[in-house]
């Protein structure tokens, strides 16, 4: 006979078990978010004004709809205000008809040119404009390929799919654009990069559905910013915790037969750092430019800050085999005594004799995690590298 307690036992292990695995289950937590009972197709909602944002709907390469923003600067949207009043339009226009609206046509003539929190944050950056879409699955845009979720596969196909009609339907040009993602869309971003910088890279999922134009690589974008960024999905969640309070995999690590039993069953990982080292290696062997940065904050309660270093530092290694690259580190001591560069809390960068190619980290104070994308080192970040375009730092 089976004591009582031992039952209890049982049934308290199958239930804790149960509930780790729902949340590596819904691990992209897609249908939870803050906007949920606010009208993204009113932009006015989130603190725009009036006719500052086109809401508009994207297809990607394989038939999903994107359901998308494009924010005017504030400076464009200025000298234009009363015809971009007058023209607001009430029903969510498609990708082909967006192309012929006002805020499109001002995206072609300017040359120059917590998430609602970062596209004003951006909206203030001159000449500055921001195209931002909901992946499939999140928000409003659909799911209807199979599995009818959001999936590694999928995501990055998004992503290629919004980098693509920039470059190729409102001919927007790579060295003019800047690619940012925050927590897992700095998974997205980087696989984005490496498929414009080399699109037969064996690191990217089989299954992507090429854009209708082929991509012409390798593209020198102006940036790549990752903020909160991560090595691969099954390390990140050994330490990830919901919310900052729930963790996922850190309570089995005391029982790494059920923790590596549950990690060998994430179909995706992920592998941010593996495709990090396949761009910088076939940017270096095409001698493309390319600038990458990585923020995190030091109080972010679901990713470790340390992660930062962790993804910066074999790219460090890497460039650094490259004749005449030389890096820096400043880090803070613990009495705060050191002087760091920008006021961060640890701060390195590795860059190539002539500067054409760069990486850096900077872990900074505050911000934690999903909020700091909208603070001022992100907009800081953005603003240094159109210096850079510019010839100015």
């Amino acid at each position: 006979m089976v004591p009582p307690i031992v039952k209890k036992s049982y049934w308290t292990l199958a239930v804790l078990g149960g509930i780790w695995a729902l949340l590596l289950a819904l691990v992209y937590m897609h249908k939870l978010h803050h906007g949920y009972f606010q009208n993204v197709k009113n932009p006015e909602e989130f603190g725009f004004a009036k006719g500052q944002v086109t809401p508009f709907w994207l297809e990607t390469s394989d038939r999903e709809k994107l359901f998308c923003w494009h924010v005017l600067p504030l400076d464009v949207y200025l000298d234009h205000e009363r015809e971009l009043v007058s023209s607001v339009q009430d029903d969510v226009v498609e990708s082909g008809e967006f192309k012929n609206t006002l805020g499109a046509r001002l995206l072609r003539e300017d040359k120059d040119g917590w998430r609602p929190s970062i596209y004003r944050s951006m909206s203030g950056i001159s000449h500055t404009h921001t195209l931002v879409c909901d992946y499939r699955g999140f928000g409003i845009s659909t799911t209807n390929n199979k599995p009818h979720l959001p999936t590694e596969t999928g995501l990055i196909t998004d992503g290629i799919s919004i980098v693509s009609f920039v470059l190729n339907e409102l001919q927007h040009p790579a060295s003019r654009t800047i690619l940012l993602g925050q927590s897992l869309g700095t998974a997205v971003t980087a696989a984005t990069a490496l498929y414009f910088t080399d699109p037969d890279s064996a690191l990217l999922p089989q299954g992507l559905v090429h854009p209708p134009v082929a991509a012409k690589a390798p593209q020198p974008f102006a940036g790549v910013i990752l903020a909160a960024a991560f090595t691969d999905l099954p390390t990140l969640l050994k330490t990830y915790k919901v919310k900052g309070i729930v963790p996922i995999l850190s309570p089995l690590q005391n029982y790494p037969k059920i923790a590596n039993f549950l990690s060998a069953r994430i179909i995706d990982t992920w592998p941010t750092l593996a495709r990090l080292r396949a761009l910088i290696t076939a940017a270096t062997g095409s001698s493309t430019p390319f600038h990458i940065t990585i923020l995190h904050a030091r109080n972010d309660q679901e990713f470790p800050f340390q992660i930062a270093e962790t993804v910066y530092s074999p790219l460090e290694t890497l460039m650094l085999a490259e004749e005449g690259a030389s890096s820096v580190s400043e880090r803070r001591s613990i009495q705060g005594g050191e002087r760091v560069q920008r006021g961060a809390f640890a701060y390195r960068k590795v860059e190539t004799k002539e500067g054409e190619r760069t990486v850096e980290v900077e872990v900074v104070r505050y911000g934690g995690h999903s909020e700091g994308v909208g603070w001022g080192q992100v907009n800081l970040a953005v603003r240094r590298a159109w210096r850079r375009v510019d010839g100015e730092g």
